[in-house]
């Protein structure tokens, strides 16, 4: 069985059909309805909080990324740097060794020179010895054998010979003649010998030496 209620539906009024209360409105604050949108505004300021962060990431991670770059730029600059000290330092080096390589050649010359120099009063007393000892040979001698030098710490001047002579009395008057003229004489062989030709000859052997201060 279907049963029907005739009786009229009783409609609600909504909020739209109720009146606005104008009194509650009075009451109604600004710092209220700003602390119901408190909630939008945080959110809002922390987008913005961390879009700034994202992008001050970003900017870090460019400059650092350019920092990387400038920094290994400067090391190989610092290693470009570094090659060419080198080499300036051994190239300084080279030149170093060489100034002092002509220095001391230098050095040498200049002693050479000095004792040139010093050696150049000797040349004409060590030059004139063998006129001076074969001045005295006589007319019927002969000369062998001629051997000179000069001692310039004993400042001396000593003579080997070996004179030959067909008269015995020439050579003993020789070795005397040599006596006077020199500080020391001494015979050291003498041998009498006859040539192929039935010519006797006398071989003597002696050594002499002189002062430089007589020889001068």
């Amino acid at each position: 069985m279907i049963k029907v209620n005739l009786a009229r539906v009783r409609k609600e009024k909504g909020p739209a059909a109720r009146g606005i209360d104008l009194k509650a409105l009075k009451g109604l604050r600004v710092g209220d309805l700003l602390r119901t949108g408190s909630e939008y505004y945080a959110g809002l300021l922390l987008w913005f909080v961390v879009i700034g962060a994202v992008a001050y990431y970003f900017k870090l991670d460019r400059d650092r990324e350019g920092l990387r770059k400038e920094l290994e730029s400067l090391k190989a600059e610092k290693t470009k740097l570094q090659a060419q000290a080198k080499r300036f330092l051994e190239e300084k080096k080279a030149i170093e060794d060489r100034i002092a390589k002509l220095k001391k050649e230098i050095q040498d010359i200049e002693k050479s020179k000095d004792i040139i120099v010093g050696l150049k009063s000797y040349y004409g007393v060590f030059n004139e010895g063998f006129s001076f000892y074969t001045s005295y040979v006589p007319k019927v001698s002969w000369v062998n054998t001629y051997k000179q030098s000069l001692d310039i710490n004993t400042q001396k001047l000593s003579v080997e010979m070996e004179v030959g002579s067909l008269d015995f009395q020439s050579l003993s008057g020789y070795s005397k003649s040599l006596s006077t003229a020199s500080s020391k004489v001494s015979v050291s062989q003498l041998e009498r010998k006859v040539n192929p030709h039935g010519i006797e000859l006398y071989i003597v052997k002696l050594s002499a030496e002189r002062e430089l201060r007589e020889a001068k």
